[in-house]
């Protein structure tokens, strides 16, 4: 976008603002998971100071009782049926993992995304796949950790859902569908970075998240810039604001698999098809 619209100009104003004070306004939807986020990154963060928090929201507790006493937390079928001893058994950082996923799918329910309902959904499931890959194509090398990558997935497009949540606020950007995507690839990725930023973020997930769209090597990838790359070019549910045609898509793929076993590239996609379902069912609950 080489200059603003009249339409959008309040809009970019609003968070040009944001931007500098890092101040951003989160819906109202997602604020107590916000909370629990930076509760779970403080520095003194304990069982019994999170669990506190934690219990302070209704879905995130459940969702977190429901995680704990899944077959894959609870394969002794004792159930716990209070937050303290969830939150023991699945850990801090599955913790951590399941408050932004609950923040992605209340973004992408939320009152404020009713006039894009369609875009954020497709984000959402898009924002899955890639998710799930990271954390398949992580399992296979040795330098970046499983649930780094997950977590740098779940929140890899968060710019594009903050600004969808701010549209409700400005409907004259919605006469144009065009002018609305212009906008969004126009912001997303300072707008991502700063709410990273508000998040409490872990500063190597920022960083990775700024290079993710260049691909530094091959297989193997020895980074998570290069791991979220390589998930967004296998993800099968495209992001609606992409202006990267099928085919090409099809041909940055196989680039970037290039080196690379079939038989590994065939396991990971089923590892993160099963990954997806699982956090499907876990959000849908």
């Amino acid at each position: 976008m080489s200059s603003t619209s009249d339409r959008g100009a309040a809009f970019s104003e609003t968070i040009q603002r944001e931007l500098s004070t890092g101040e951003f306004v989160f819906p109202t939807s997602m604020q107590a998971a916000v909370k629990v986020r930076r509760a779970l990154d403080a520095d003194d963060a304990s069982v019994e100071s999170v669990a506190k928090v934690i219990g302070l929201e209704p879905l995130l507790s459940v969702k977190l009782l429901r995680m704990a006493n899944s077959a894959f937390f609870n394969p002794s079928g004792v159930e716990v049926v209070d937050v303290r001893r969830a939150l023991m058994r699945v850990g801090i950082n599955n913790a951590r993992v399941l408050a932004f996923a609950v923040i992605g799918d209340q973004l992408a329910s939320a009152q404020e995304f009713a006039p894009v309902w369609r875009l954020a959904e497709q984000l959402w499931r898009h924002t899955l796949d890639v998710a799930s890959l990271s954390y398949a194509i992580a399992l296979q090398v040795d330098n970046v950790p499983p649930d780094t990558a997950l977590l740098a997935g779940m929140v890899h497009d968060i710019g594009q859902f903050y600004l969808l949540s701010r549209v409700n606020d400005f409907p004259e950007l919605l006469q144009e569908d065009s002018e609305l995507s212009e906008f969004v690839l126009f912001w997303h990725k300072q707008v991502g970075q700063g709410v990273l930023t508000a998040l409490g973020t872990p500063e190597k997930i920022v960083d990775a998240l700024g290079t993710q769209d260049v691909f530094g090597g091959g297989w193997p990838p020895s980074t998570l810039s290069d791991v979220i790359f390589l998930a967004n070019s296998a993800a099968g549910i495209p992001n609606p604001f992409t202006t990267v045609s099928l085919e090409l898509q099809m041909t940055l793929r196989q680039s970037a698999f290039e080196g690379a076993d079939p038989d590994v590239v065939k396991q990971l996609l089923d590892e993160a098809r099963a990954q997806r379902t699982n956090a499907l069912a876990m959000l849908s609950a």
